[in-house]
């Protein structure tokens, strides 16, 4: 009440003067007349402010929040909102002046309510005060909806990529990246493992192309193409987001294709802007579907990147002579070696045949040198590298990395999938086109994917959705 009384002392002081002003010109002095006028003012004028300039704030203040509420909000209120403006202040002018930080948790904001367009969010913006609190913005400073627009030309795909980095960043100091899995092999103890995924997201432009001389399709939006055919789309013409993502389903990058465009061309490079990204993380392997399983790949992520490749095996997949149907060499007299050992450092993987003669009640038609022999591993020997990466290289199906980390993927995968489409709707939301418009609504779901992650962890101290650890 006291900012009330001195607004309405201040606002007839002003009222009094004018008039004082206006009978001394006309030479008229009578004060009981002025005290009359100054007393119809404030009772005409009086509810008329309370009711305009303040009840509304106050009604907004006194105003009790539900749990819920009041979690949405402390989602909100956690966002490190001066490193937000750290980075917005390297780039030129992103909006109206003290608008950086705001512009972002609005952004930040529509994807969390899936608002569908930045028109829209401007609406919910200016009639929910829940959104405005969260946002820290005011009912008389709501940005117009062009403004998200320029925000986006100013950033580029670039600048929401050091945003979303300094939130994994900050996954990462808190551990988030390497959750204590149980069994890992030492070669990966503390460090991050990765996991590929690619997601068809639907043009906005019309699909209805003309085809140029060699038979090319053309579309309104030269950055999109005809892709496989899907179950859920007649024309599936669109993009197709290409990530990696750490074990525990934080984000790390996503890059933008056409849609005809296949996964295995584009791992690498986004691998690459990984490493490039984040050079203060120890990473360790990428897991991939079997789409990526070519012998170039499985050499150029283990030799050129230097992460292990744990890439799922297509079921046609044969050995060579010499090898059993696991993949492991066969003792001179034919019987399945078993694994003894991965040298890492040697590149090789060591095999002993564990005296398997012993156990066939078939008797050896020559004499075994090693049968009577005291060294419980018997015959060994190694296969190498660089014979093939694919089948005889560092990870491959039957030893303990390929095995324990195999069943990572299937889980994660679905998770980021359902994540991105039915609790935020990416591809439903996308109003934009052009290549860099579609890549930062992709980065924006990353963006968010991340704070999820972070803010539950803060709060109830869970690891993951998927992974019991």
């Amino acid at each position: 009440m006291e900012k009330v009384t001195q607004f309405l002392k201040s606002k007839i002081a002003k009222v009094t003067q004018n008039i004082l002003l206006l009978l001394k010109l006309m030479k008229f002095h009578n004060y009981l007349l002025i005290f009359l006028l100054c007393y119809i003012i404030c009772i005409l004028y009086t509810p008329e402010i309370l009711n305009t300039n303040i009840e509304q704030e106050v009604q907004e203040l006194s105003r009790k929040y539900t749990p819920q509420e009041r979690q949405f909000l402390d989602y909100f209120h956690s966002i490190n909102k001066n490193a937000i403006k750290k980075i917005l202040s390297e780039y030129h002018s992103t909006g109206p002046l003290g608008y950086s930080s705001t512009l972002i948790l609005s952004r930040i904001l529509k994807v969390k309510e899936r608002i569908s367009s930045d028109r829209e969010l401007c609406e919910k913006l200016c009639k929910n005060p829940i959104y405005r609190d969260a946002v820290g913005i005011r009912s008389s400073e709501i940005p117009a909806h062009n403004t998200f627009h320029t925000l986006r030309q100013r950033l580029g795909p670039e600048g929401f990529s050091r945003i979303h980095r300094h939130f994994v960043l900050q996954a990462y100091e808190t551990g988030l990246l390497t959750p204590p899995l149980k069994n890992i092999p030492k070669i990966l103890k503390d460090k991050i493992i990765l996991i590929g995924d690619s997601t068809f997201l639907l043009a906005v432009a019309s699909t209805k192309g003309e085809k140029d001389k060699e038979g090319n399709w053309l579309f309104t939006d030269d950055s999109i193409a005809f892709g496989k055919p899907h179950h859920k789309h007649k024309y599936p013409v669109g993009h197709r987001v290409h990530s990696v993502m750490s074990v525990s389903g934080i984000p790390m990058v996503s890059i933008l294709a056409p849609a005809n465009e296949s996964d295995d061309i584009h791992i690498i490079p986004v691998l690459r802007e990984t490493l490039a990204r984040y050079k203060e993380i120890n990473w360790g392997c990428i897991i991939l579907d079997a789409g990526h399983d070519s012998e170039s790949l499985h050499r150029d992520i283990y030799k050129e990147l230097h992460l292990l490749p744990i890439i799922i095996r297509m079921p046609s997949m044969k050995y060579d002579t010499g090898l059993s149907a696991e993949g492991t060499p066969l003792c001179p007299f034919g019987y399945k070696t078993r694994r003894k050992g991965i040298e890492y450092n040697h590149h090789r993987t060591k095999f002993a045949c564990y005296h398997a003669c012993k156990k066939d009640p078939q008797l050896l038609l020559f004499n075994c040198l090693y049968k009577n022999s005291k060294n419980h591993f018997g015959w060994m020997t190694y296969t190498r590298f660089k014979d093939s990466y694919r089948k005889q290289g560092p990870a491959v199906p039957g030893s303990r990395v390929y095995k324990r980390l195999k069943p990572l993927r299937t889980g994660i995968e679905r998770y980021y999938g359902l994540a991105k489409e039915n609790r935020y709707r990416m591809e439903k939301n996308n109003t934009y086109m052009g290549h860099d418009n579609v890549l930062i609504h992709v980065i924006e779901h990353d963006i968010v994917l991340t704070l999820d992650i972070i803010f539950r962890y803060s709060q109830t101290g869970k690891w993951s959705d998927i992974i019991n650890v």
